[in-house]
């Protein structure tokens, strides 16, 4: 008998002992991001705060190459072990959305009363959505295509400046002017030599003759429409009429903005910290509004962000890490490195943002411009999108066909057209 119970006594102690191990284990929160000098502060950010909410929570981050992003998150989506929480930028909110890869946040942040959606701005929150609906992605920043200009190349050429109320003809006159005096382009566009295919700079114009790409039902393409005709017209035009756009062939040794061979640049703005990083600053430079269109001024977004995965096994917690990167001690963290403009309408006129140092001098035209930022066009079915699949590169060779002389803007933009649609009607 009495053996018995000691034996007794030795389970139950083994169990005891075990069961304190796994109450004692901690919780590991898995953090999936990017290793990027413009990112890791904001990595660290979350992390810092996160662990103020949660110490006795551990954060393991674990990088992952952005060029194996998309690989490396669907190999882990299949096999159910993706991160708690994931790096993504607008481009990958659709694929990762069809692909399993993040969770709808909306009912997280719905029931998070201190979290306010409504004061993020809702343009950008566009991006985090699909036809308007979930929230998949928390944005880091008000990153909207605004306009960088060299301040000696305009002033050495005669040239005017660019100004807020000015339209792009306004623009194309002043550029003529440098183009005529100097061996100089004016504009570049996002770095390389045929960037000019990124949505961001082609839609705008689109919109901003009064047309769009797809129909209000999302049926019919509208790249042959006389709007759409009319304005890939005007905007191919800077480089086969005007010829003030960087060539495709032409080579700069670098981006053409930054080394001084174009005089003018369209980027997000977290190319600030880039600009401002060059010691000496090779030349005076500032930012200005995007120019009008016959409709209005139009400009393209993007943006990188976090969100929640759908393998997630503590949702609320990941969630916690996530939502911080909209708080305003983080945007203005963001702001003050000059890595991005504050998301949040609260911070719009924050002296810690407005009256930042120069260069640039005129910062708020970030914050202004941002009221023109356009969404990217969501196609439905298995056609692609604007950035991916046979959508985005049947536009790509229409561009390109034009900007190169093999074709007339109609006949490109037609052919590209009956493409897309006869892969839609499937």
């Amino acid at each position: 008998m009495l053996k018995k119970v000691v034996l007794a006594l030795i389970v139950v102690a083994v169990l005891s002992v075990g069961f304190a191990t796994a109450q004692d284990a901690p919780t590991v929160i898995r953090f999936g991001t990017i290793n990027d000098p413009a990112i890791d502060v904001v990595n660290q950010l979350l992390v810092n705060a996160f662990e103020e909410l949660h110490p006795d929570v551990d954060v393991q981050i674990e990088y992952i190459p952005g060029a194996d992003l998309v690989s490396t998150y669907t190999t882990q989506a299949a096999a159910g072990t993706l991160p708690d929480v994931v790096f993504l930028a607008d481009l990958y909110v659709v694929p990762f959305v069809q692909s399993g890869i993040v969770l709808d946040m909306a009912p997280l942040a719905a029931a998070d009363e201190s979290f306010d959606l409504t004061d993020i701005y809702d343009n950008l929150l566009g991006l985090s959505r699909i036809s308007g609906e979930g929230l998949y992605m928390i944005p880091s920043s008000y990153d909207v295509v605004t306009m960088y200009y060299n301040i000696d190349m305009f002033e050495a050429a005669g040239a005017p400046l660019p100004q807020a109320d000015w339209t792009w003809d306004d623009y194309i006159a002043s550029c003529r002017i440098i183009r005529e005096t100097s061996e100089n382009y004016c504009l570049s566009m996002g770095g390389g030599r045929d960037s000019y295919q990124w949505w961001a700079y082609y839609v705008p114009w689109i919109e901003g003759y009064g047309g769009q790409i797809l129909s209000d039902d999302g049926q019919t393409v509208l790249l042959s429409s006389p709007e759409t005709i009319a304005a890939m017209e005007a905007y191919t035009a800077l480089w086969t009429e005007h010829d003030i756009a960087q060539p495709p062939d032409f080579d700069a040794g670098g981006e053409c903005f930054i080394v001084g061979s174009c005089a003018s640049f369209l980027f997000i703005p977290g190319y600030m910290s880039a600009m401002r990083a060059l010691d000496p600053q090779p030349f005076a430079w500032d930012v200005q509004v995007i120019p009008t269109l016959p409709e209005g001024k139009f400009t393209g977004m993007g943006t990188y962000g976090f969100a929640v995965s759908a393998n997630s096994q503590n949702p609320e917690l990941a969630w916690d890490l996530v939502k911080s990167l909209a708080s305003p001690e983080v945007q203005l963290i963001i702001a003050s490195n000059y890595a991005g403009t504050p998301l949040l309408r609260s911070l719009r006129e924050d002296p810690a943002v407005v009256d930042l140092a120069g260069p640039p001098e005129n910062i708020t035209a970030f914050i202004e411009n941002g009221a023109n930022g356009i969404l990217p066009t969501y196609f439905p079915g298995e056609c692609g999108s604007l950035y991916a699949g046979q959508i985005s590169q049947e536009i790509k060779e229409a561009l390109e066909s034009v900007i190169l002389g093999m074709s007339s803007v109609t006949d490109a933009f037609t052919f590209a057209n009956d493409n897309i649609q006869s892969c839609l009607d499937g």
